[in-house]
């Protein structure tokens, strides 16, 4: 046998008198790649102190950078005592990779203060600590040993060390002590007992000094000794022990290996080797002195300083090269005392994710993988990141030989599941022992006001803190939507109790249709104001709907209940989220600010003219409130609408330009008309809104709906909400409803839309380009009181919750080479649980909207744009379980003999009646409006055609889903209105990504650019395309105000007809059905409406017109062809014009007609008001018809 060669002698990274007793032990050191390789495959490594070990744990470096462990025997030889074959140890280290080396050169790395909790052993720590070789540190001692008289300060190796005495609590408060009195800019805390290597303090600036947003950072935590069962059980609870892969983890980052991120904590490292940033952990109020060691819990304050920091916007950074060795206790006896304290820690840890508002979401999303991690609890090593490390090349190792299991192993691994069982119990007992600690009065630094003085010293020298991307909404505006949803409900409480009705109606109406979901999005992490408002609205409709329509369906209508169930339940969510939010915008103010001089900024500039245009807006709709008039808006409201709308679009054009707040004035805009209409008319701005009135009031008379009656009653979600909302409110007169819900629509899905366009449009300006393309190109009053109008507002916030921002996800390409390919995030469960209760309420609500809504998720999923891929399916089983149930109804409608007939199905728009030629302006309000919108798909296509990428080909498939609609159903025209309406948000997000030419387009580009160089030019421009798209949708929304709306005497005639009719009676429309609000009242199945064009054709207007032969004939006409028990007739102005605008005749004859029928012997006045009169036919007139 060849003598073997000693190549090297290696030591124990801790050295002690005890030798191990059991076969498992782990004689444990590190050794450099360069020596191994350097010596003879022949050589042997001799281990000093490895007597009595059967195998060695190797750390493997390369020139210091850590690269993985490596096991190996030991074999004793007689001279040398234990060794390892260099052969074996070159053959496992030689799959690892080279180390991700980091260039030292051009950093400036950040002073470090290390903080040394202790008990009074800690010398062997301070002297590793002392040991290190960065330039800018010093160390603080937080001892329990101290004297209590103050801070004692030594120079010790030429380094600061301040001892300072603990106070009372566990190992948190101490380090909480050490954190406010650290002058560093980096705080690290190390336990008692560790051994730091000597580049740890460098390891760890240089991980601050890489990323700029790095807030934290762990370090490696391997086991110094593993002599016993006890220390290897430590050993596999500590994944951070054996992890050498360095990584930088984000909130919103994929991490496909770690299913639990952002709660993958143990992935994160551990807190026995961690350093913080110090200003940015004291604004997050430091350490929770709930949790650690030395408290009940015992356990966790590194996970939930994890979870905070993260949440914050903060990152996590681990950094292998910092290494600590950490010697575990060695005794059985400590084992349970650990468990439990693992378990608790845990189990606390989850309950404060679970109930706190910025992990609310994300452990509903977390909860599935959770479960199922609480199953393994025990059962591996270690978990994910510690199996990962050979997986990734960064170390393997044989296991230990399985078959040499002895009586210590039997015992240990009894041991092991008792100790299972203890953390499990531990796990669900936590809860009450973290509920213990905070009743003592445990938290965060500010929790008193002697911390919150503390706090404030401490970030007085603390300086900046790090990065944190921004958007959220702050402490001060969360606070601030608590307060709108407190006042009102205040007036609404003082409305009833002084009886002032207006008051109490009109605060009841905006809690329950825009404010009631305010309070539950104040229970779930802060998000920007647009998402919150859109997200708020649509949750109210959703909870509103919801119980309407459950009240209505089951017959179960009492409407004080649940409002004030609803009430209990904000007030509730407000007492949980209010003193969280004044906690942290005391907190804020804690961080002292450069005085600097104020400058009215751009953002400032464009929301006092936004703001300034619409109160000048309002304050001319107030002042001119009435009936429609010929010159539509406009014309009644004269310059004051003028100077308003002018006012917000330059607010537009500056923000455009300067790229700052634009979405104010498109907000505005996409909902002031809607708003001046509501306010100056005081009645729908679409008499067809009008009509579902009457299935409101239906639902108020009798408690309840009739399914088989007709589709409304069967689709009753927004009606049934409108009549919970009437009763409570006290509304008397439901048309209000019908006139002001629009303008909550209007500004929800004008945000809606800006924020959906977020998720593919890069930047501040383009999404809310976007916004304002949709909101002036759908201007032929598509938003009105209707389930369509709501359905539209829901389906695009369906899609906001299912899509978003792709995600660059590392790909192998066929080279070998990796590339960043965008990919879908998966769609977390909160959100699925979100989607499935709007997709229930938009299923009761339309029976349209949710087959769009999944057409559009379809082709997302099939662009690969969206996952996972049965998410369309929460969405279609509600609405077609629903349609099942009321086929019948539906069948009236639809018919399968239509599929695929599309030439059939679309049938263009005709008039068939007209005897005049529509005029100018109604030609205009519908061609310009259908104009710009080709103009935009165009744009669309070229947008396509120019990036020719699959997100934009998904949008432009997804823009032309809803023609789906034409190919199922024949709808007719109604089918391509909504085709179009669902379309426009995605032809209009195109047109938006519009890119400056480029490739052989690029001289093209190159001039555009040059001439859009001046400042005048670009705002020119912009107030161009700004005042012609705004004009467009002003002009399309108001300029047939005069036909469209009813008035206020014709809605109070059709409900004087309802209320006092007898049963069966017919009331004669003496103009078009289009043009009249029939069916507002509850007896629209009792009494019904006949419009003129059922008793014939309009007479010829060639030879003259004679209003009484006309009168005498539709007499005549009513009562020989339609048997009723009363003949009523209505009169009304907006007859006359809309029979004008549409070329059925001119609004002359029309007053002749009238003036007839008012001195006409054949039918009687019965009731009157302005410009409406209803007539009742006389005996004479019965006996006129049938003779």
């Amino acid at each position: 046998m060849t003598r073997a060669t000693l190549a090297m002698v290696l030591s124990p990274v801790v050295t002690g008198p005890l030798v191990p007793t059991w076969d498992g032990a782990l004689w444990v050191g590190e050794v450099d790649r360069a020596d191994v390789h350097a010596s003879s495959h022949r050589d042997v490594i001799a281990l000093q102190g490895s007597a009595g070990y059967g195998r060695a744990r190797l750390l493997v470096r390369d020139h210091g950078e850590p690269l993985g462990f490596v096991e190996a025997e030991i074999t004793e030889r007689r001279r040398i005592g234990g060794t390892i074959d260099v052969r074996a140890l070159q053959r496992a280290i030689r799959p690892m990779p080279a180390p991700e080396r980091r260039p030292a050169a051009g950093l400036v790395l950040p002073s470090v203060t290390v903080v040394l909790c202790t008990d009074g052993a800690a010398g062997t720590t301070m002297r590793s600590v002392l040991a290190n070789g960065h330039a800018d540190f010093d160390v603080v001692v937080v001892s329990h040993g101290a004297d209590d008289g103050g801070v004692a300060t030594v120079d010790i190796s030429g380094r600061r060390v301040t001892t300072i005495p603990a106070p009372e609590g566990g190992l948190a408060a101490a380090r909480n002590a050490g954190l406010l009195v650290a002058i560093g800019d980096v705080v690290a805390f190390v336990d008692e007992g560790a051994v730091v290597d000597g580049d740890w303090i460098a390891a760890i600036a240089r991980a601050f000094a890489t990323d700029p947003d790095v807030a934290c950072v762990t370090g490696l935590v391997p086991s110094a000794e593993l002599r016993t069962p006890a220390q290897r059980w430590h050993d596999d609870r500590t994944p951070g022990g054996r992890t050498v892969r360095r990584r930088v983890f984000r909130l919103d980052d994929p991490v496909d290996d770690l299913p639990l991120h952002p709660f993958a904590a143990s992935a994160y490292g551990t807190g026995a080797n961690l350093a913080v940033h110090r200003a940015t952990a004291l604004r997050i109020g430091g350490f929770d002195t709930a949790f650690g060691p030395g408290t009940r819990v015992g356990g966790g304050d590194d996970l939930d300083l994890f979870t905070r920091l993260l949440f914050a916007g903060s990152a996590i950074a681990v950094e292998p090269a910092a290494i600590a060795w950490q010697r575990s206790a060695d005794d059985v006896a400590s084992l349970r005392a650990a468990a439990a304290a693992h378990g608790h820690g845990l189990g606390a840890w989850m309950t404060k994710n679970a109930l706190d508002r910025d992990t609310l979401t994300a452990s509903v999303d977390a909860a599935p993988e959770a479960i199922s991690a609480f199953a393994r609890l025990g059962l591996e090593q270690g978990d994910d990141a510690a199996d990962a490390a050979p997986a990734n090349g960064h170390g393997t190792g044989a296991a230990r030989d399985a078959d040499t299991v002895d009586a210590v192993d039997a015992e240990f691994a009894a041991t092991k599941r008792r100790l299972r069982r203890v953390e499990r119990r531990s796990v669900l007992t936590a809860p009450v022992l973290a509920l213990r600690e905070r009743m003592g009065g445990a938290g965060t630094i500010d929790r008193t006001a002697h911390g919150r003085h503390e706090l404030q010293r401490g970030l007085d020298t603390a300086g900046p803190a790090r990065p944190i991307p921004g958007g959220a909404m702050g402490p001060a505006a969360r606070l601030g939507a608590a307060a709108i949803v407190v006042l009102t409900l205040v007036v609404a409480a003082v409305g009833s109790v002084v009886e002032l009705p207006t008051l109490r109606a009109s605060a009841v109406a905006v809690f329950l249709f825009a404010l009631l979901g305010v309070a539950p999005m104040l229970l779930v992490r802060p998000m920007s104001l647009a998402r919150f408002a859109v997200l708020a609205v649509t949750g109210s409709l959703v909870g509103t709907i919801g119980i309407g329509y459950t009240m209505a369906t089951f017959h179960i209508w009492a409407p004080t209940v649940p409002f004030v169930g609803v009430v209990v339940l904000t007030a509730a969510a407000l007492a949980v989220s209010v003193p969280r939010d004044v906690g942290e915008l005391r907190r804020a103010g804690l961080v002292r600010r450069e005085t600097a001089r104020p400058r009215w900024s751009t953002t400032a500039t464009v929301t006092a003219l936004s703001l300034g245009g619409l109160v000048v807006v309002v304050v001319a709709a107030l002042t001119h409130m009435g009936d429609p008039v010929p010159a539509g808006l406009f014309g009644s409201l004269g310059p004051g609408l003028v100077v308003g709308l002018v006012l917000v679009v330059a607010a537009a054009v500056i923000a455009l330009v300067r790229g700052r707040a634009l979405a104010v004035p498109v907000v505005v805009l996409g909902g002031v008309v809607q708003l001046a209409q509501a306010i100056t008319y005081g009645v729908p701005t679409v008499t067809a809104a009008a009509r579902h009135i009457g299935v409101v009031e239906y639902i108020r008379q009798f408690g309840g709906t009739n399914p088989s009656a007709d589709i409304f009653q069967t689709w009753s979600g927004l009606f049934a909400g409108a009549a919970w909302v009437a009763d409570v409110g006290g509304i008397v007169n439901t048309i209000l409803i019908a006139a002001w819900v629009p303008v909550l629509l209007a500004f929800s899905t004008t945000i809606a839309v800006g924020v959906l366009a977020a998720h593919w449009l890069p930047g501040a300006r383009r999404p809310w380009i976007a916004a304002l393309l949709t909101a002036m190109t759908g201007s032929l009053n598509t938003t009105y009181f209707s389930p369509q109008s709501t359905g539209i507002l829901m389906s695009i916030v369906i899609l906001v919750l299912a899509t978003g921002p792709l995600r660059d996800a590392a790909v192998t390409t066929a080279d070998g080479s990796v590339a960043a390919k965008p990919r879908a995030r998966r769609v977390g469960l909160s959100r699925i649980v979100a989607i499935t209760l709007i997709g229930i309420v938009l299923a009761v609500t339309h029976q349209i909207s949710p087959y769009l809504t999944v057409a559009a998720l379809v082709t997302l999923i099939v662009f690969r744009m969206l996952r996972p891929w049965w998410l369309p399916a929460v969405v279609l089983v509600p609405a077609v379980v629903f349609a099942a149930l009321n086929g019948d109804i539906l069948g009236r409608f639809l018919s399968l003999a239509a599929v695929g007939r599309v030439l059939d199905n679309v049938q263009p728009p005709a008039h068939d009646m007209t005897v005049l030629p529509k005029p100018l302006v109604t030609r205009l309000a519908f061609d310009i409006p259908a104009a710009a919108l080709v103009v935009l798909g165009l744009i669309a296509v070229v947008t396509v055609l120019m990036r020719r990428d699959r997100t934009h080909w998904a949008l432009l498939a997804t823009a032309a889903s809803p023609i789906s609609l034409l190919v199922a159903t024949n709808y007719g025209q109604e089918g391509v209105f909504r085709v179009v309406l669902f379309a426009t948000p995605w032809i209009a997000i195109l047109a938006a990504a519009l890119p400056m030419p480029a490739g052989r387009f690029a001289p093209v580009g190159a001039v555009l650019q040059r001439g859009m160089r001046p400042s005048a030019v670009r705002f020119a421009v912009a107030g161009a395309a700004v005042a012609a798209l705004v004009a467009i949708g002003a002009f399309g929304q108001t300029s047939l105000d005069w036909n469209r709306v009813m008035t206020r005497s014709q809605s109070a005639a059709t409900q004087y007809y309802d209320r006092t009719a007898p049963a069966g009676s017919v009331m004669l429309l003496t103009g078009s059905a289009n043009a009249v609000p029939s069916n507002t009242g509850a007896r629209y199945f009792d009494v019904g409406y006949l419009s003129r064009e059922a008793l014939g054709p309009y007479p010829d207007p060639t030879g003259g017109y004679d209003a009484e032969a006309d009168l005498s004939n539709v007499t005549r006409e009513l009562v020989v062809n339609w048997s009723s028990t009363g003949y009523y007739a209505l009169v009304a102005e907006p007859f006359g014009a809309y029979d004008e605008r549409y070329g059925y005749q001119s609004d002359a004859d029309y007053q002749e007609l009238a003036a007839a029928m008012a001195s006409s012997p054949y039918w009687k006045r019965v009731w009157s008001s302005g410009t409406t009169a209803m007539y009742e036919l006389t005996t004479e007139g019965l006996r006129h018809a049938t003779d």
